[in-house]
């Protein structure tokens, strides 16, 4: 009866053992000491594309490519002499070959198992080909993201939590003189700022390690150029986050704003003497007033005109204040019209004399195509400096009260046929203008159609301007309860929420689209026809995806 229930218990333990096998979804594969595979699992099978029957009693060295193929059977007579053991007991990464001849990465574990009367070894095998799929894509993305990282026009630098340089790019590198192998690993307020700042400076950072919103957003410090010079820096900041969402570094994109704190503190100095002026005037002023005072303080006439004077002088001041704001504004506009003029009028005009040289290079027969080439290129050149200067124009009129709506009844359909075609010259390689309104051919409206016309075109414009080739363009209009309602969406690169409330400003761009050619006037000037109109406007956008403009006009009925 024992023996009867060891038998029993040995037997269901084997069959315990088979299943385990049999159901593991790694690869099982037994061989004895000449290395032919006594049992293999369907796992086993089923990586190296053999059927178990085309497997078993042959040698294990024929799921090896070559050179492995010819030396395992040395290895493997190497070990049952000498009894060292060199791969047995640890794993490693190793290559197989399935039976269709391809090679592929795999994890093998080699365990030996000694029975009463030989020695098998049991090898299991992992396929690791979707792993080394998805580290290649991995490094493949990590390669570009440091492409895009070194080609910003920004100091992009990544710090970890205690403030090791953990990358750099070209621009910070250039800036500072050093490489960013010499740069990673050490601390970054040692090597940069100045030693009676860097306490200060750390702990600004463990504000922004920790959270603070307002330090992530902006904020400046100096840091020590290649130079040796101080240069101001304008920093934005973003938490970089492991898999449980813990902070584990710190992206910081910086913009040197050195020569712009020099220009900002001059017009400070100079806001603060004519604020002394005008104090120093005043003072001047009463010292008058209450000499007048003292003289003819028992006249009653005196006291009016104290009184008169006093009055005089409020208003003076209140005049003098509103010139100061007035200039301050004309200030700022000034230097935001310099700085876009400068850029504008640039780039164009250095094509255009580019172009213009190299024609006169062309001289013979044979070159007519690349004259033609260069020509179209001063055309387009003068195009664009032609926009420029009617976006200034239009404004200039709108200034000076000289454009006024006028209305006339005209035909909505066909105004927007004639819209649709003429900005299809503008569409880059693949982009299309898809039209979404159910307009009847016969809708007419009473408006002024030249206003309505350029509104169209400076948003169209835009949307076309600030999309990639390849994407659609989408226009709708609609007529409910006697009003005009337009939108113009993109799916471009959209507007960072931080610009969006300057958007309508006259010669204000977006930090996005600084190589982008533009004069920051379009909007202003939409704005401004639409007031004309008593229509309204507005927007809503989301970075990387695009916008999406939104246009509501009242609507007249044409006199009779």
């Amino acid at each position: 009866m024992e023996h009867t229930a060891k038998t029993q218990h040995h037997f269901e333990a084997a069959l315990r053992l088979e299943g385990i096998i049999k159901s593991a979804t790694d690869g099982i594969i037994i061989i004895d000491e000449r290395g032919s595979m006594e049992l293999v699992n369907e796992a086993a099978c089923h990586i190296f594309g053999f059927a178990e029957a085309e497997m078993l009693g042959q040698n294990v060295n024929t799921l090896m490519p070559t050179p492995y193929h010819q030396e395992h059977d040395h290895y493997l007579m190497n070990y049952l002499h000498s009894g060292v053991k060199k791969i047995i007991g640890i794993g490693r990464e190793v290559h197989g070959q399935r039976k269709d001849g391809t090679k592929f990465p795999l994890r093998l574990s080699i365990s030996e198992v000694v029975l009463p009367d030989r020695r098998v070894f049991t090898g299991i095998v992992q396929d690791l080909t979707k792993e080394k799929a998805a580290e290649r894509a991995l490094l493949q993305e990590k390669e570009k993201a440091q492409m895009y990282f070194d080609l910003a026009n920004t100091i992009n630098v990544v710090l970890d939590r205690t403030g090791l340089v953990v990358n750099i790019n070209k621009i910070g590198e250039a800036l500072l003189g050093k490489t960013g192998e010499s740069l990673i690993g050490k601390n970054w307020f040692q090597q940069v700022i100045q030693p009676d700042q860097q306490e200060k400076m750390q702990a600004f950072f463990h504000e922004i390690i920790n959270g603070n919103s307002e330090r992530l957003d902006y904020f400046e410090n100096s840091i020590i150029a290649h130079t040796g010079q101080s240069r101001l820096i304008a920093w934005r900041s973003a938490l970089l986050h492991d898999e449980q969402q813990r902070v584990v570094s710190v992206l910081s994109s910086g913009v040197d704003i050195t020569e712009q704190w020099a220009a900002e503190n001059r017009i400070l100095e100079m806001n603060q003497e004519l604020e002394q002026r005008v104090e120093q005037r005043t003072e001047e002023l009463a010292m008058a007033v209450n000499q007048l005072l003292k003289i003819n303080k028992k006249l009653e006439v005196e006291i009016q005109e104290r009184k008169t004077v006093e009055k005089a002088l409020r208003h003076s001041e209140s005049e003098l204040r509103k010139a100061y704001e007035i200039e301050k504004e004309l200030s700022t506009l000034k230097s935001r019209f310099v700085s876009m003029a400068s850029h504008e009028f640039r780039t164009p005009l250095s094509t255009i004399l580019s172009s213009a040289d190299l024609i006169e290079a062309y001289t013979s027969e044979l070159q007519h195509d690349k004259r033609l080439k260069h020509t179209s290129r001063i055309k387009s050149a003068v195009s664009n400096l032609t926009n420029i200067l009617n976006d200034f124009l239009s404004l200039s009129k709108l200034e000076e009260g000289k454009v006024q709506a006028i209305f006339s009844e005209f035909n909505l359909f066909e105004f927007c046929e004639e819209v649709m075609d003429e900005m299809h010259g503008m569409l880059k390689p693949g982009q299309e203008l898809r039209h979404l309104s159910n307009i009847e051919p016969e809708t007419k409206l009473f408006l002024d159609d030249r206003l309505l016309k350029n509104i169209l075109f400076n948003l169209i414009s835009n949307a076309i301007k600030y999309s990639e080739p390849n994407k659609p363009i989408d226009c709708a209009l609609k007529i409910e309860h006697a009003r005009l309602y337009i939108s113009v969406q993109d799916h471009g690169i959209g507007i960072p929420e931080e610009d969006q409330r300057h958007l309508f400003s006259r010669f204000f761009r977006a930090h996005n689209v600084e190589n982008i050619q533009g004069t920051g006037l379009g909007l202003h000037i939409v704005k401004r026809y639409l007031e004309l109109l008593q229509g309204q406007i507005h927007f809503s956008s989301e970075l990387g995806k695009g916008s999406t403009f939104f246009i509501e006009i009242p609507l007249q009925s044409a006199p009779n």
